[in-house]
């Protein structure tokens, strides 16, 4: 069965079933979660992540939800390999927030293990935290993201712009950032991670 385009509609649909279903992630974290599943330098099988939107892997998906499941990831990918990954126009709290949170759920398991590698330069360690950091700023508690605007003499609205068109920027070229690391830090050849 060929995979739909993903659609607005679809999109909607998405939504309200991910709402309906209770632990599951919202269709924002769930954005930014397939984006950090889709840079990892270790593919997840289809059920591996589905399981973690969903929460819960006892739940049994009808082959309709899953192919949309399907269809947003592909729609997500082609956007990260082929023609850039764009986040929304313009700044949104509720969107950063969640989207940031499943981007930080999904990264973490790779980002970790990148950076506790011992052949890792400096550089490439710098460089995938300030990516990390970036992308996943909007998952801090917003108290921290007032502090932080305070200490830089901003108010939180201008530091949340600021910050959002640096994600888009990160969003741009992680993917590649992240394979560079992975080939720099002997964990992993062109056929996975080596271990």
């Amino acid at each position: 069965m060929q995979l739909p385009q993903f659609t607005e509609l679809h999109a909607k649909q998405l939504s309200t079933f991910l709402n309906n279903q209770p632990q599951a992630m919202t269709f924002e974290q769930s954005q930014g979660y397939l984006f950090g599943v889709i840079c990892s330098p270790d593919p997840l099988d289809v059920h591996e992540w589905v399981d973690v939107i969903l929460n819960n892997s006892a739940n049994e998906l009808d082959e309709e939800t899953l192919f949309l499941f399907m269809a947003f990831y592909h729609q997500i990918s082609e956007q990260v390999f082929e023609v850039g990954y764009k986040l929304p126009p313009q700044y949104d709290s509720a969107f950063c927030s969640q989207w940031s949170q499943g981007f930080l759920t999904a990264s973490n398991a790779y980002t970790q293990k990148l950076l506790a590698a011992t052949k890792l330069d400096a550089q490439y360690k710098e460089a995938l935290e300030t990516a990390q950091a970036t992308l996943s700023f909007f998952a801090l508690d917003t108290q921290l993201i007032s502090q932080i605007a305070s200490q830089n003499s901003m108010n939180t609205l201008q530091l949340c712009e600021q910050q959002y068109d640096l994600m888009g920027d990160f969003a741009l070229g992680f993917a590649e950032l992240v394979e560079i690391v992975a080939l720099n830090s002997g964990l992993y050849n062109d056929d996975g991670w080596d271990e």
